[in-house]
């Protein structure tokens, strides 16, 4: 199971959080101190997360008394497969679909296992349907699980 740490669902946080204020005040900027506040995290970790969020080019800073954070990219700019590698680096369903030494130490079987190649290729194709949803289609509320066809789960 794919846990997300805490840096990235506050980054997710902030980044709705701008958004919605980026709609109000298209000049507005946000602060750490306003993301915190407004959903009552901790400070220092929300601060650092947004610092992290300007290091990947998703916002940027400006600097002054009414400083703060605004949006760089848009969020239909910005896929969540992209946004996890950004802040969480390579992701992998299961530990032997990534790199071989790294797998060895994580599974007894790693060198004698025949299912290596299954594992990549559900590796591969769920960062590839992590990749295919943006940002901003998370705030469009819940999907319906009317939208799917039994046809798109069985291949």
């Amino acid at each position: 199971m794919i846990k997300l740490n805490k840096t990235t669902e506050y980054g997710l946080m902030a980044l709705r959080h701008m958004s919605r204020k980026y709609l109000l005040d298209p000049t507005g900027v946000t602060s750490a101190r306003e993301i915190a506040d407004s959903y009552g995290l901790p400070f220092e970790i929300t601060a650092k997360t947004l610092q992290r969020l300007k290091e990947t080019g998703i916002i940027q800073s400006a600097h002054g008394a009414k400083g703060g954070y605004t949006l760089q990219r848009a969020l239909t700019e910005v896929s969540l497969g992209e946004f996890l590698q950004l802040m969480e680096g390579p992701q992998s369903i299961v530990a032997c679909s990534g790199d071989v030494d790294h797998a060895s130490l994580e599974c007894g079987y790693a060198y004698r296992c025949e299912i290596k190649s299954w594992m990549n290729q559900l590796n591969l194709r769920f960062f590839h349907f992590l990749s295919s949803i943006q940002l901003a289609e998370l705030q469009e509320g819940p999907i319906q699980l009317t939208e799917f066809k039994r046809e798109s789960f069985i291949k």
